[in-house]
């Protein structure tokens, strides 16, 4: 009797202390409604975990969880799950075990919008993200993708190449469109898993599907620093990673060699430790699967994907300005421009590059101003032009107010000669445009680009370039221009002299092996070179006059497509055209067409 009368007052004790409990957790949430509702509910999940003793208890909590996501395959990568099953209770009905506040967390991170993340890491780790898809506004919902990772404590810091490939297992399906960055954060795995699956919510991904079929996006986490993760939700590394083209092509562009020794990175994990991903690449073909397998490297230039290895481009040359080195004064007339611009795009040109500022040597900087009352007229006629259908238009400047009213009048790439030096405005306009970006090599300006110290290099001239683009590759990245969307251009011409021309052209790989130092994804992107009616040119052949290079534009033009050049920015678009066509049917094995 006594013994029951003991149990009793314990149980009523225990009653008490709940009800107390209960009370404080009533006032507090009373406080909290006038927070977001999920600042409300991390209050409340906070005071859930940390009672005032220190014993664990087993509670019945309210959390709200995400619905599960089927493994996914085919072209696109696995969903954020990385093919494991979830298996969650429904909203409200979670019996859960508490014995430290890190298990609820996780949970809770579920019922958080993606920009709210709450819970945090010990320190910031570099993360590997694959992201895929292949319904709806691709390019879009990467880009947005990228826009909501960083609004949820996911410093993106670099960006792999861009990919189309053909599904895999249910083939009857678009294309996918794959990508990966890394990134840093404080985010603990879990809870990056739950911020990447609100992600993939907000942008239309629904739960269930066809397993392996049609999806607007994947997000999912491929390395975690050095860590392993192997959970219901969760397995980091994805166990088939190595087995797909469509993810150790973006691998490979994110390894970058020096990483390695970094304690704590991801290529320092047991799976890829020593050279793996590049081995891994290259037993399955290495750079012979891009083009071939359904796999193929793009840049996004409008409403296109252009695959920039399969052939030569050509870029015409359009200066509306008095006092271009070449051909200065001939086009200042709306009509005149309009004219050239249709020589132009008939003669064959993919782009048509126009320029209000002159940036020959020793040429005086306009107002943007006096830059637009040259260019807009001409980009307004362009635009409404039928004759340019098909011909994507560029502008070339270092102002980025110019940018953004070029832009708007139709301009789908940016040709910036300073590489975004000469205005602190110019990477963060391009990022918001989302426009290509040709960043071009040049050290001052064109004022002062010729003068000895900037025309001084060590021993390797071209190793300098690829160095000194490299700071300003991070630089764009970090300002949020993905690499899928930068053309490099080593800047023939520009802060060089006659024969650091010649050795750039001579010896282009070396520029992009030493890009792979840095930035292998770049070093894997396009590569344009304009060496058109440039002067070192005339001095070789004897020729003051800038048409009368055009034998040996020709002659360096063919040197850099056999160097790796991908775009050729030309005057005399006709006779380069014919050249690169020829160099192309005999390297990249282009078919020939007989014209009669």
């Amino acid at each position: 009797m006594m013994m029951m009368r003991r149990r009793r007052r314990s149980r009523q004790g225990q009653y008490g202390a709940c009800t107390r409990r209960l009370d404080q957790l009533l006032t507090i949430s009373s406080g909290l409604l006038c927070c977001s509702p999920a600042a409300a509910w991390s209050g409340l999940l906070r005071q859930l975990i940390i009672p005032s003793s220190s014993s664990s208890s087993s509670l019945r909590v309210p959390l709200s969880t995400s619905s599960s996501t089927e493994a996914t395959g085919g072209g696109g990568f696995a969903a954020a799950g990385n093919d494991q099953q979830q298996q969650q209770p429904p909203l409200g009905t979670a019996d859960v075990l508490l014995p430290s506040s890190e298990e609820i967390l996780f949970q809770h991170q579920d019922v958080v919008r993606a920009e709210t993340p709450q819970v945090a890491a010990a320190a910031a780790e570099e993360v590997v993200i694959a992201i895929g898809g292949n319904i709806g506004d691709r390019v879009q919902n990467f880009n947005k993708a990228l826009e909501f990772m960083r609004n949820s404590g996911i410093q993106v810091i670099r960006h792999a190449c861009l990919y189309e490939s053909a599904p895999a297992y249910v083939t009857d399906q678009p294309v996918f469109l794959n990508s990966a960055v890394a990134a840093r954060t404080k985010l603990d795995p879990h809870a990056l898993l739950s911020t990447l699956k609100q992600i993939e919510s907000e942008l239309g991904r629904a739960s269930g599907g066809i397993r392996y079929g049609p999806r607007p996006l994947d997000l999912d986490i491929i390395f975690y620093g050095d860590k392993t993760v192997n959970t219901e939700r969760l397995q980091i590394p994805h166990a088939r990673f190595m087995e797909r083209p469509f993810v150790l092509a973006p691998l490979v562009d994110l390894a970058r060699p020096a990483s390695s020794d970094v304690p704590g990175h991801w290529l320092r994990h047991s799976t890829v430790n020593k050279g793996g991903i590049a081995n891994a690449w290259n037993q399955m073909g290495g750079e012979a699967c891009v083009g071939k397998e359904g796999l193929r490297r793009v840049i996004p230039v409008g409403s296109k994907l252009l695959d920039w290895a399969t052939r030569t481009h050509v870029m015409g040359i359009l200066n509306v300005t008095p006092d271009s080195f070449s051909d200065g004064g001939r086009y200042l007339s709306v009509d005149d421009a309009v004219r050239h611009a249709r020589r132009l795009a008939a003669d064959g040109a993919d782009f048509i590059d126009i320029g209000a500022q002159s940036t020959r040597p020793g040429a005086t900087r306009l107002s943007t101003d006096e830059e637009l009352s040259r260019l807009l007229p001409v980009l307004d006629a362009l635009a409404r032009d039928p004759a340019l259908d098909g011909v994507d238009l560029s502008v070339d400047t270092f102002d980025s107010r110019v940018v953004r009213e070029a832009v708007s009048r139709g301009v789908k790439i940016v040709n910036d000669v300073s590489g975004g030096c000469l205005d602190p405005e110019m990477l963060s306009t391009v990022a918001e445009l989302g426009v290509p970006y040709i960043m071009m090599h040049m050290r001052g300006d064109p004022t002062t680009m010729q003068n000895k110290a900037n025309t001084s290099y060590g021993d390797d001239v071209c190793c300098e370039i690829g160095q000194e683009l490299q700071v300003q590759l991070q630089r764009a990245e970090d300002a949020g221009i993905p690499a899928w969307r930068i053309i490099i251009d080593p800047g023939i011409g520009f802060a060089k002299t006659a024969d650091q021309n010649l050795e750039v052209l001579r010896n282009l790989p070396a520029v992009r092996k030493a890009l792979s130092e840095g930035s292998p994804a770049n070093a894997h992107g396009p590569l344009l070179v304009g060496a058109s009616r440039k002067s070192f040119l005339g001095k070789i052949c004897g020729h003051k006059k800038g048409e009368e290079r055009d034998a040996a534009t020709i002659a360096a033009t063919v040197v850099g497509v056999i160097g790796g050049a991908n775009i050729v920015r030309v005057h005399n678009v006709q006779a380069v055209h014919d050249a690169v066509r020829v160099v192309d049917a005999i390297y990249k094995r282009q078919p020939a067409t007989i014209h009669t």
